[in-house]
């Protein structure tokens, strides 16, 4: 737990902050379950795949199995949906909002730690990072750093566009050896499930003993959480 004397955050400033924060914390939660079903929803649902868990692995998945107007609004929409409410909560709670986090989730976790690495090397290469990595972590800096919200929109929606114009490609490419994959994924649903379920639950165990909260996905959210 944060080591922070005294309160944090008053009531009201709490309940702000938590209605700020309802629209990412759901979506990743999301994202979580859509990593858990990822084989039943990559070969019956893609287009709910994208929507809950857009990951790079899970847009390549789903390139051939969509129509590429809905891969790109909904996987446009989906990564960029929570970005606006983290720059909020970065912007408005500057570091209180870093200092509640460690006290909800305890210290240690993967979002301050990432914070703290990314932290180092904002100030230089910010504006760099939210394009290639736009992320939670990423997010929050930028409306801590009071980054412009005109340029924090405009880089970030430019990166994200230019993320799933770049995996779309590579998607058309493999078409071949993904369509083997959903036939896999497909014929062992469960089998796929069991292992997911044992890797996510391993990726938390060693987020908890991770002294350094480093290794944040985006959904990750995640991604760290990937947005």
């Amino acid at each position: 737990m944060s080591d922070a004397p005294g309160p944090i955050l008053n009531a009201d400033e709490r309940y702000r902050l938590w209605r700020i924060a309802a629209l990412p914390v759901a979506l990743a939660v999301a994202a979580l379950v859509g990593q858990l079903f990822f084989a039943t929803l990559a070969t019956k649902l893609p287009l709910l795949l994208i929507a809950m868990a857009p990951s790079d692995a899970f847009l390549i998945l789903t390139v051939g199995s969509v129509p590429t107007w809905a891969f790109f609004i909904i996987g446009f929409a989906r990564l960029v949906g929570p970005d606006p409410f983290l720059y909020r909560l970065g912007y408005e709670f500057g570091p209180a909002s870093r200092r509640y986090i460690d006290a909800e989730l305890g210290s240690p976790n993967k979002i301050t730690g990432a914070i703290d690495v990314l932290q180092r090397w904002f100030p230089r290469i910010g504006l760099v990072l939210l394009v290639i990595l736009p992320n939670y972590p990423v997010c929050l800096l930028a409306g801590m750093t009071r980054i412009r919200f005109w340029v924090f929109a405009v880089l970030n929606a430019a990166g994200t566009a230019g993320r799933l114009w770049i995996i779309w490609h590579l998607g058309r490419m493999v078409e071949g050896p993904i369509g083997s994959i959903l036939d896999f994924l497909g014929r062992y649903q469960l089998p796929a499930m069991i292992a997911m379920a044992v890797l996510i639950g391993f990726q938390v165990g060693r987020a908890e003993r991770d002294p350094d909260g480093q290794g944040l996905p985006k959904g990750s959210p995640e991604a760290g959480l990937d947005s």
